[in-house]
């Protein structure tokens, strides 16, 4: 029987793809939960093999019997998986998602959408992230714990889910004020209640803007600012009960969950930043990497994999994600919404990666 690893970081949007693949391969499979130190820096990724970056106490152990597979996803895992490999003489198998530098090193790379990672016989471009929103009995069960809080709630309700800065976006007060501004007047119009959500990237300024916000819809909304050490987040809650939503742009995970729960969805306004320095090393990237939509050539994978070394890693857009949504109708501009019952986003891409997987296992491989 297969043995198969799953690397986990704390990075739930990550994590939860690459457990969702583990989980659906129909093998055993183990959870191993990885700590970062100092060392987890992104250069590092250049000197190969390694378990310096990792926190040893606070990990779960990486000791023999190696495993036939290795699921896992962000640039940090990338020494570790390649260490495992290494530990195994070669014979285990190496799943990367999203954009891990030097392709070759993987046996498999699946890329959502706001990642341009160049095509080869090993990468999997997906239309889709490949989140889905919590199960029918968690959604259930999240709706009961919370209803004596949210139920005396009128309906319909909004729901607002704040996400912060992270490039090319940023939730700035200003972006917050022409958030809640637009939703204050639709929530006067239009009547029912606001469920609003903060989340770990959330700043101080937008936080204060939301407080006022709920202070001013009185005993028509709830308010939830998320903590570290938090036991009681309403985020699965909220995706029960929620009628529409509204969610910032950089909250790639939470626009994939809801769009797949078939809910209508309003993109939040939000300030788009400009940097001179990151819009020149996109410049550099895309010279280097080459066009994302044909093969590349050895040459120019070889450019690519040197640049990806020293520090100029495949281009990330988050904003590529919410403008298909828009453009496909599956979302709109605040303050129209769009998608909704009976439509929710596809996930034709997972059963595409699952079977890619599964003919990595050794039971394939020796057919």
């Amino acid at each position: 029987m297969a043995r198969v690893w799953v690397l986990t970081s704390g990075r739930t949007g990550d994590d939860s793809q690459s457990l969702r693949l583990a989980a659906a391969l129909g093998v055993p499979w183990v959870e191993k939960r990885i700590a970062f130190n100092q060392h987890a820096q992104p250069w590092r990724v250049m000197f190969g093999p390694s378990l310096r970056s990792v926190d040893a106490p606070s990990s779960s152990p990486l000791v023999a019997p190696w495993p036939d597979l290795v699921i896992s996803s962000g640039w940090r895992q990338v020494p570790v998986v390649r260490f495992i490999k290494a530990q195994s003489g070669g014979g285990t198998r190496l799943v990367q998602m999203n954009r891990p530098p030097t392709p070759r090193h993987f046996d498999l790379i699946l890329s959502p959408p706001q990642f341009s990672v160049p095509l080869r016989h090993n990468v999997m471009r997906l239309d889709w992230p490949l989140q889905r929103p919590p199960s029918r009995e968690a959604l259930e069960q999240a709706r009961v714990a919370w209803s004596e809080q949210l139920d005396r709630l009128p309906r319909p309700w909004t729901v607002v889910l704040l996400g912060g800065a992270s490039h090319p976006f940023d939730l700035d007060h200003r972006a917050a004020e022409r958030l809640f501004e637009g939703v204050l007047d639709r929530h006067q119009t239009r009547g029912g209640s606001l469920l609003i959500s903060t989340s770990r990237r959330t700043p101080a300024s937008a936080i204060e803007v939301a407080r006022r916000a709920a202070a001013s819809a009185s005993e028509r909304a709830f308010l939830y600012e998320w903590r570290p050490d938090a036991c009681d987040n309403p985020y699965v809650a909220f995706l029960a009960g929620g009628d529409e939503f509204v969610i910032t742009p950089d909250s790639v995970s939470m626009l994939i969950e809801v769009a797949r729960l078939g809910r209508p969805i309003a993109i939040a306004p939000h300030t788009r930043v400009d940097s001179a320095w990151k819009s020149a090393r996109s410049i550099a990237k895309r010279l280097f990497h080459g066009p994302i939509d044909r093969p590349q050539s050895r040459l120019r994978a070889l450019s690519s994999d040197l640049a990806s070394l020293v520090g100029l890693k495949y281009v990330r857009d988050l904003g590529v994600v919410s403008r298909r949504m828009i453009e496909r109708g599956w979302a709109a501009d605040f303050p129209d919404f769009a998608g909704g019952p009976g439509r929710p986003l596809p996930d034709d891409d997972f059963d595409r990666a699952l079977e890619r997987i599964r003919q990595l296992l050794p039971e394939s491989r020796g057919r």
